[in-house]
């Protein structure tokens, strides 16, 4: 049985710690690498709370997890909700916003020092599994991004869209405000001289390959600009509105294997987070495309 200890006043400090065998403090962001807890083998989306703490969600579990980046204080888990396969989280003001795989958006609140589900959304795709979410300021929305292509024909297999929840409508607009086309994207980074994959050919020759997979997303501060991470790839793209690619870069798989979380820290710095598979999940500062 988990024991739970309540202390300080609530709000976003640390109002609720969690006995998790997890809950000393871990190493910090030394380095520009910060090794995450066990719990978050698999984590899926990251924000950032404040400049030394960021928040975490992973697949399967129905909380949020704060992880202070200085490694002074225990991990914080904050309960809100039942298993589910949790993909994406953003914060907008006080509020945290959590985006499971099946198209639903849950608004997240501080009730005391408890974490509830204040609201529940559910994005009108059909036949579509989501993967990233980011707040954008500019558009007062959330994107969202869907794993899925945008259509079922030859174009629209090519093609990967972002989606915008208005906040102040609570409306989710089925048009997509950004398209990116698997051919331009790779045309782009190759005049670029950014690094793709490679595969081999029948003939033994190396022809680079783009998949296009996408993760995650998150504006450039200060910017028009969005970073789109395709995991698969491991390729980090940065997108500009009308889906010009105006720089990349290539992540080392032996560094981030399976990136799945990004987020934009207080000192302008990015910062990625990758499963661990077999071994410890962690978050490393990559430089900006």
């Amino acid at each position: 049985m988990r024991q739970v200890r309540r202390h300080g006043r609530a709000g976003l400090g640390w109002p609720l710690l969690v006995a998790l065998g997890c809950s000393a403090p871990q190493a910090g962001l030394n380095d520009g690498v910060l090794r995450l807890p066990k719990v978050l083998r698999e984590v899926s989306g990251i924000a950032v709370v404040d400049e030394r703490t960021i928040a975490c969600v992973q697949d399967e579990v129905g909380s949020l997890f704060f992880v202070d980046l200085r490694g002074e204080r225990p991990v914080r888990e904050l309960p809100f909700g039942p298993p589910g396969d949790y993909e994406g989280l953003a914060r907008v003001g006080e509020a945290y916003w959590v985006l499971r795989s099946d198209g639903v958006l849950l608004q997240l609140e501080m009730r005391g020092a408890q974490l509830a589900i204040a609201a529940t959304h559910r994005l009108l795709l059909a036949h579509q599994e989501y993967e990233g979410l980011c707040f954008d300021a500019r558009r007062g929305a959330l994107l969202v991004l869907p794993k899925d292509p945008v259509g079922d024909g030859p174009d629209g297999k090519a093609q990967i869209g972002v989606y915008a929840f208005d906040l102040a409508a609570g409306a989710f607009q089925t048009q997509p405000v950004l398209v990116l086309s698997r051919r331009a994207v790779q045309e782009q980074l190759e005049r670029l001289g950014v690094a793709l994959p490679t595969r081999t050919t029948g003939k033994g020759k190396e022809r680079p390959v783009l998949k296009l997979h996408c993760s995650e997303l998150t504006v450039v501060p200060g910017s028009d600009e969005l970073l789109v991470l395709s995991a698969v790839d491991h390729l980090l793209l940065r997108v500009a509105p009308d889906g010009t690619v105006r720089g990349g870069r290539a992540l080392d798989a032996e560094l981030l294997p399976q990136p799945e979380g990004m987020a934009v820290l207080a000192d302008g710095r990015l910062l990625v987070a990758s499963e661990g598979g077999k071994g410890r999940a962690v978050a490393r500062v990559v430089p900006l495309p």
